[in-house]
């Protein structure tokens, strides 16, 4: 069929539609926009959606999606928001629900508010740069190629699919624009994947078929930079690295990935994903990555038989074998002692997450040698958390030079490095404006039961050198050599966040105590080397110190508790955190 749509994106006459609607009818491609490639965690069922409006989180209020939408007034105090909008996540839950039930309810539903939408800006101008910005674009994308599909075997009106073809040649020109892709960080990735598969679901357009063409370019290359040699997501977050594995591994079963070095990396990349799995089966809370349970049995099963297992707490997969496991090009390293080896037992493991590294700016918080650390079925030292996006900062704001881009106060102290267990100087955060140092992580061993993680990180004028003895179920003693590399004389910092489930018993002289109530143990933090005990807090106010999001703009309470040393050139810490059992 020649279709009177130009390479230019010319606009579909009234006589295309019919052959349209017969060639996707007709067309033996598998369809390559399915409902997997959706990731819905939200528990909203699709008829509660439909009828009492969409929620992006369990802490947002609904969204009134009747018709007709305004589109123009929703969600725009929270880019976040709007961006998930924007790209019609509201659609994935009906969407399922309309493949596995057949019930054409939920298409129509979703087709109703795809033509609402394309009818307010495939032709108009819009103030909201959200509704083409890169992110929204590629998973909009997504969205529209399945329902072009499904409408055309399921009956949808010729005037509706002509809109949505209209919204299909829109999203192809801006695919097509070089401002739309980017390939520094993850959204490259959506752009690709998004623009490949609209782009190979409407093929007979010659204009879709160069966006396509341009679209697996574009994926390649993204996978080779996405992830690294060892199978680690460049972008210091586990959210977005099981977020970023679990599409490209369906781009390589859609067979639009090839290469075998990428199939390789992404192989390796299912297994790291299982040693990011915290015993209690939360994802270990690095960088932009908020709670997310990985044993709820929503999640696909994966290429490593031990990342599935642990996903599905023993009922798949096989058992991991090694206790330690390094990714030195990621800057990596994990504990977790003893490994579970059936369906039972799994909150019983000892585990240790240590990051080391910094390949860039994306998602990465100001936490570089930080750790986290599990036992005794809680997390016992944690990390600041996610808490969400929300407005950017003005582009003249001086926190922006501090690598700051949210303007959420709370946002910007989970970001910053009192939010982690690591090390300051002079009261300042890790600059992540430096160059990309890469990874750190050093040499990793374990003797007789016993576990030693080494990493380093070099800021301006400035060295950290941590080396973490953990002996699981007992504690870790964590050796952290600071030096000035210019000679000026600086306040070193050290920082602890500790769970705020425990209580203080006592604190002062260069220690502190908790107890976990209810579970026969004690937890005393001990510094050897004189250096001054920054009091415990949980939860102040003013200024913000002790706490951490758990899900996105949630606040909980944590222990926040410092050792310094002031005016020195070097200083090596000498800190234990012992369990004490009663």
């Amino acid at each position: 069929m020649q279709s009177q749509c130009d390479p230019a994106f010319g606009k579909l006459s009234a006589e295309d539609v019919p052959a349209l609607i017969y060639w996707l009818r007709s067309s033996q491609r598998s369809d390559l926009s399915g409902g997997a490639w959706f990731d819905t965690p939200t528990k909203d069922a699709a008829l509660d959606i439909m009828a009492s409006g969409w929620r992006a989180g369990p802490d947002r209020e609904r969204v009134d999606l009747s018709l007709p939408v305004a589109w123009d007034a929703l969600c725009t105090e929270d880019r976040s928001w709007g961006s998930q909008l924007h790209s019609w996540k509201f659609m994935d839950k009906p969407l399922q629900e309309f493949v596995g039930t057949q019930d054409l309810q939920f298409l129509e539903w979703c087709i109703e508010r795809a033509v609402s939408w394309s009818e307010r800006y495939t032709e108009q101008s819009t103030d909201n740069d959200i509704v083409w910005y890169n992110m929204a674009l590629g998973q909009r994308a997504l969205r529209l190629a399945s329902l072009i599909h499904l409408g055309a075997h399921n009956g949808i009106s010729r005037d509706n699919l002509a809109v949505l073809l209209r919204a299909a040649n829109r999203h192809g020109r801006e695919f097509l624009s070089d401002k739309s892709f980017n390939p520094r960080t993850n959204h490259g990735y959506f752009v690709a994947i998004g623009q490949t598969v609209l782009g190979t679901a409407l093929e007979f357009l010659p204009a879709m078929r160069q966006v396509a063409e341009l679209g697996r370019e574009r994926l390649t290359l993204m996978a080779s930079t996405q992830f690294l040699p060892d199978g680690g997501h460049s972008e210091h977050s586990p959210e977005y690295h099981r977020m970023l594995m679990r599409s490209f591994g369906l781009a390589l079963d859609n067979g639009l990935i090839v290469e075998p070095e990428i199939t390789g990396r992404l192989r390796k990349a299912a297994d790291l994903l299982g040693w990011m799995i915290q015993p209690n089966g939360s994802l270990v809370p690095f960088g932009d990555t908020p709670y997310v349970d990985m044993t709820d049995g929503s999640h696909l099963p994966t290429a490593s038989p031990g990342t599935n297992f642990l996903m599905s707490e023993g009922r798949t997969g096989q058992p991991l074998a090694d206790h330690l496991a390094v990714f030195p090009e990621s800057g990596y390293a994990f504990v977790r002692s003893p490994q579970p080896q059936t369906n039972q037992g799994h909150l019983g493991s000892s585990y240790l997450a240590f990051l080391a590294a910094f390949h860039g700016r994306a998602h990465k918080h100001a936490d570089d040698l930080h750790f986290t650390w599990f036992d005794r079925g809680l997390e016992i030292l944690v990390d600041g958390g996610r808490y969400g996006y929300g407005p950017l900062l003005p582009l003249d704001s001086p926190l922006r030079a501090q690598g700051f881009y949210y303007a959420d106060r709370f946002r910007q102290y989970v970001e910053s490095t009192m939010a982690h267990n690591t090390a300051s100087a002079d009261g300042r955060d890790h600059d992540r404006r430096r160059d990309p140092t890469g990874s750190g992580v050093g040499s990793c061993d374990e003797s007789d039961g016993v576990f030693t993680l080494r990493g380093s990180a070099h800021h301006a004028g400035w060295s950290h050198h941590r080396t973490i003895r953990f002996e699981p179920g007992r504690g870790i003693r964590v050796t952290d050599d600071v030096q000035s590399t210019d000679a000026v004389k600086r306040d070193f910092r050290l920082w602890f966040n500790l769970n705020g489930q425990l209580d203080l018993i006592h604190h002062g002289e260069g220690k502190a105590a908790w107890s976990c109530p209810g579970s026969g143990w004690e937890l005393e933090l001990r510094e050897y080397t004189q250096a001054a005990l920054v009091p415990p807090v949980r939860g102040a106010e003013s200024p913000l110190r002790g706490w951490r999001s758990v899900t996105d703009g949630s606040r909980e309470a944590a222990w926040s508790v410092g050792l310094e040393v002031e005016r020195t050139r070097h200083h090596v810490f000498q800190t234990t955190l012992s369990i004490r059992t009663l």
